[in-house]
């Protein structure tokens, strides 16, 4: 199986050069959702040298604690995975561990759920990208696929990986200098000794050496090596050498272990004169060329070894269902939300969601009031026509009789959205509050939002200090309209937390401003601004029946959050902790406009009332 080591080697180069211009997009509103925010990083196989340099750029460059594991660590070792974000690393994005890991993390419900695949056509992007949370990164390396050994799709994923968090990488030598494999001789056990930035690479040399069986290797940093490692060259040191990876950072311990290493023991050094993530990927190149090296002195091609029956059939063992991640229910979110999983508050949360259900099914609706990105169109596809199957949802409400409210933190965008979406007749049911519920307005106005109103008197004073702001000038993107200041973080300029440094410059300013939070901008609202004007214009005219509010981000200080304080309110993403409002209900791993579309189902008429029916998506009967 697979193909010849040495075109893979011969690959190299037209790799480095396609990863290092490829669009990354993804990845980086990857890594800027997770700012602060645990990592898991996750591979398999080859793959796992890329999961731990992934786990190791997140703790220098992100702010945040992180560790790499395997797809069946986060099945059965992680009972709180969804208090965390995943970035799944799969060359071909194809293996049922992966795929199962995927479906585990959409299931417990992670904060942000990241992939990486070097094939155009991933069924793991597949399924991370229908993820609400969902950050997938598919495009086809030149290379195409690898032999047995991960090659090209490992160097192209670390060098992707480097420039989504931000790292400004030094020229990358796909031809190194390696030390001479001969050395090795007939010795059959390598000890890889590594610090800080070589340490992916030592995984990677674990997991080459023994999928190529070219070497017994051990792994173990320079001062574990000194807890009891180094007995092992005391009985067999006539069978074993030491490969060193050492970096600029790590040479001073490097060179102050190695020289107490026994005469006769072989020891290769493996070194690399750029330090951080530049060093790692350089001394994964020299790694890539020594295996082959090695390779052909033994007159074994690792690219193309006799896989064995018994070992296919290994590969092809399915992962077990489920495993120690908690499945997202209605309750659990709430429980989430208070980081609680005692009896005392699960009892108190099921007993109030049995009420509220109740409350649900006996409810007679006469409009509903629904947020915009995030709730009616993804995040991701703010910009793009409103999807056909959500526009189709939106008009049958408007045919039953119900108003349509739609209150979102955007402006004229969003009124030439919905004319597109919807028949002109039913534009009269339709209302609309532009910048969260500054300007509202019908849609068949043609004169909101009117953006020609002065500036609050509290939102000029505030604008006229951000743009002063060093820190926002270089992180940030700052617009201005006349109840409201978004500020978007750059995408393209380091991380920071935006939001604790607003919160701040508001403390500090004794400012009335209000900020709130959507998926993708830091919205700041002048005194009075809220999304509930448009439920409470709406609830004037269809009185005494009452209004479905929904929302994605029901959490303070989510935008949604006021609107998702409503007592009758489901959210499709984020909850609030609250026992009578704000209850997501959808199926678990189902958030965003997919879980949007199941409750706007739910929604049926039956002797001249509308009313929700449960069962559409709880399963339960209403």
């Amino acid at each position: 199986m697979g193909r010849p080591y040495a075109r893979e080697l011969a690959a190299l180069a037209d790799t480095v050069q396609w990863a290092a211009s490829v669009d990354v997009g993804a990845i980086q509103e990857f890594v800027a959702h997770t700012r602060g925010t645990p990592l898991l990083a996750v591979g398999s196989g080859g793959s796992m040298a890329a999961a731990h340099f992934a786990a190791l750029l997140h703790r220098h460059y992100a702010a945040a604690t992180s560790r790499h594991a395997t797809p069946l660590e986060i099945l059965f070792d992680e009972p709180h995975l969804e208090r965390s974000a995943v970035l799944i690393l799969s060359a071909s994005g194809r293996n049922h561990d992966v795929l199962a890991a995927a479906r585990s993390a959409t299931d417990a419900e992670v904060l942000a759920l990241g992939s990486i695949s070097t094939r155009s056509k991933s069924p793991l992007a597949e399924e991370v990208g229908a993820y609400c949370r969902g950050f997938p990164f598919a495009e086809q390396s030149p290379a195409g696929k690898d032999g047995f050994l991960a090659t090209n799709s490992l160097l192209a994923t670390h060098v992707i990986l480097a420039r989504a968090y931000g790292v400004e990488l030094s020229p990358i030598d796909a031809s190194p200098a390696f030390p001479d494999p001969a050395i090795v001789g007939d010795r059959r056990t390598a000890i890889v000794l590594h610090a800080g930035w070589s340490s992916p690479t030592a995984t990677d040399l674990e997991s080459r050496l023994h999928e190529s069986t070219l070497l017994n290797v051990q792994v173990s940093d320079y001062r574990n090596f000194g807890h009891g490692r180094h007995l092992w060259l005391s009985r067999r040191g006539e069978e074993s050498l030491i490969l060193a990876l050492v970096t600029p950072e790590t040479a001073s311990i490097a060179k102050r272990t190695l020289r107490l290493i026994p005469e006769g023991i072989p020891v290769l050094r493996f070194e690399t004169s750029t330090g951080g993530p530049s060093g790692c990927i350089n001394l994964l190149t020299a790694v890539l060329h020594w295996t082959g090296a090695l390779g052909e002195l033994q007159s074994f091609d690792p690219g193309r070894p006799h896989v064995p029956t018994f070992g296919r059939r290994l590969y092809h063992v399915r992962p077990p269902n489920g495993g120690a991640a908690a499945v997202a229910t209605p309750v659990q979110r709430k429980l989430r939300r208070i980081a609680s999983d005692d009896d005392v508050a699960r009892n108190l949360y099921d007993n109030a969601l049995a009420a509220y259900e109740r409350k649900l099914s006996q409810t007679e609706f006469g409009a509903v009031a629904v947020d915009y990105d995030g709730t009616l169109c993804s995040t991701r596809d703010r910009f793009n026509p409103l999807p056909a199957e959500m526009a189709d949802a939106c008009a049958r409400l408007l045919r039953m009789g119900l108003l349509l409210g739609i209150a979102t933190g955007r402006g004229k965008s969003v009124r030439e959205a919905l004319r597109k979406a919807l028949p002109s007749k039913l534009w009269n049911r339709v209302l609309v509050g532009y910048y969260n519920g500054s300007d509202v307005a019908p849609l068949t106005s043609d004169d909101a939002p009117d953006k020609n109103r002065p500036l609050d008197e509290a939102i000029a004073s505030l604008h006229r200090h951000l743009e002063a702001d060093p820190l926002i000038k270089a992180f940030a993107q700052v617009e201005v309209r006349p109840s409201q200041i978004t500020v978007s973080p750059r995408l393209e300029a380091p991380a920071a937390d935006l939001h604790t440094y607003l919160l701040e410059i508001l403390d500090r300013r004794s400012s009335p401003v209000r900020l709130v939070r959507s998926g993708h901008s830091i919205d700041l609202l002048a005194p009075g601004v809220s999304k509930m004007r448009v439920v409470k214009q709406m609830d004037r005219e269809i009185k005494p029946r009452s209004i479905l509010c929904i929302g994605d981000r029901g959490a303070w200080p989510g935008n949604d959050a006021e609107l998702l304080s409503h007592d009758i309110s489901l959210s499709v993403d984020h909850v609030s902790s609250s026992f009578s409002s704000c209850w997501n209900l959808a199926p678990p791993g189902l958030l965003g406009p997919r879980a949007t579309l199941q409750y706007l189902s739910a929604l049926t008429e039956s002797d001249g009332a509308v009313r929700l029916s449960l069962d559409r998506f709880t399963g339960k009967p209403s």
